[in-house]
């Protein structure tokens, strides 16, 4: 009987302790599947992911080269560079603890398809021949006569920035607002003041077209075909937006550039693209983007840094308005406030001499 008992004794002690290590071992697993991300679910199918080549790429690898090479794989051929964490004077430099926070990561963004002197990111699989397409002329003819030539609004007019750069966001951050001075309603403020110093008319229309996301672009059409009819000589259009960039561990990327020693948050244009007829209603995509590749060149020419590749793209997004309908993204939630409008005035700049080669 004790040694009946003994053995069922050492079994039980047997048993638990392979439990406890099939525990640990779940933990340990889970830590690392947690760190691993998209590579840990591939690891557990049998598939060993593909290792994408990164320009910073070394045999002794930085901890800011390895966030360069976490950042490459997230947004593949954007090419983002670390700038480093520097904090806005008086901004906090800790995080409230009592609340959940994560961190943001200054970058400059790069890459794309070389096309004269700047980049372009292009995925219409049109095989447009940008280079040809930049050497021809805009369609656009602005008189600079007091009329009306040039309409700013916001498809998403809430989107909002930061007040402050502190090298952390909290979670929980409201990336939306009503005060049209913390939104892209402000960058599109400088957008329209440079271009009005230029000596063009522009109105801004600041309706929110975003109460409901869905249904933005809807309601902006409308606003558009208002402001056609209500000014019939507006040749250019310009939906400005902002963007986000946010990494599956919760990192969001804030880029920016210093412009005259100065910083401004980066911008990005969109051109979009009906090579094949599928939108059925965008046959003068060709001519915006004739507008779009002379405006990345202007910028590049002048504030060099501050265009991140143009996106050329199978989209619309209300760009079949005008021959000249242009859609510009200014930085993300967390740039400030006060970069995005720096930035507005700096793509002011240049699209008001593109522009006056075009009168």
């Amino acid at each position: 009987m004790k040694k009946v008992a003994f053995y069922w004794m050492k079994n039980a002690v047997l048993l638990g302790s392979a439990a406890l290590c099939l525990w640990c071992g779940a933990g340990k697993l889970q830590e690392w599947a947690q760190t691993q991300g998209e590579e840990a679910l591939l690891f557990a199918a049998g598939i060993q992911a593909q290792e994408s080549p990164s320009p910073q790429a070394t045999p002794t690898a930085s901890p800011d080269a390895q966030r360069v090479e976490e950042l490459a794989y997230l947004l593949p051929d954007d090419g983002v560079v670390s700038l480093g964490q520097g904090l806005e004077e008086g901004a906090a430099a800790t995080p409230d603890p009592s609340r959940d926070w994560a961190p943001v990561e200054e970058t400059q963004i790069s890459g794309g398809t070389q096309v004269g002197s700047f980049f372009v990111k292009d995925t219409t699989g049109s095989g447009t021949d940008l280079n040809a397409a930049l050497q021809e002329e805009p369609s656009v003819r602005l008189k600079r006569d007091g009329s009306v030539e040039v309409l700013i609004y916001h498809t998403h007019t809430s989107e909002a920035y930061s007040q402050g750069y502190t090298g952390f966001y909290y979670t929980d951050m409201d990336t939306r607002t009503s005060d049209p001075q913390q939104s892209v309603v402000a960058a599109g403020e400088a957008l329209k003041d440079a271009l009005e110093a230029a000596g063009f008319g522009v109105v801004h229309d600041t309706t929110v077209n975003d109460t409901l996301y869905n249904g933005s672009y809807s309601r902006s059409w409308e606003v558009l075909q208002k402001n056609l009819e209500e000014y019939p000589t507006i040749q250019v259009t310009i939906d400005v937006h902002r963007d986000s960039m946010t990494t599956d561990s919760g990192v969001k990327y804030k880029p920016t550039v210093t412009i005259n020693g100065r910083k401004a948050a980066q911008v990005m244009l969109l051109a979009g693209c009906d090579a094949d007829g599928s939108w059925g209603d965008f046959p003068r995509w060709e001519e915006n983007l004739r507008l779009d590749l002379r405006v990345q060149e202007k910028l590049q020419e002048l504030f060099p840094g501050l265009a991140r590749p143009m996106s050329f793209s199978n989209s619309k997004y209300n760009m079949n308005a005008t021959p000249g309908s242009m859609l510009v993204e200014i930085g993300t939630e967390v740039n400030t406030v006060s970069e995005a409008r720096y930035a507005g005035q700096l793509v002011g700049e240049a699209l008001g001499e593109v522009l006056q080669s075009c009168t």
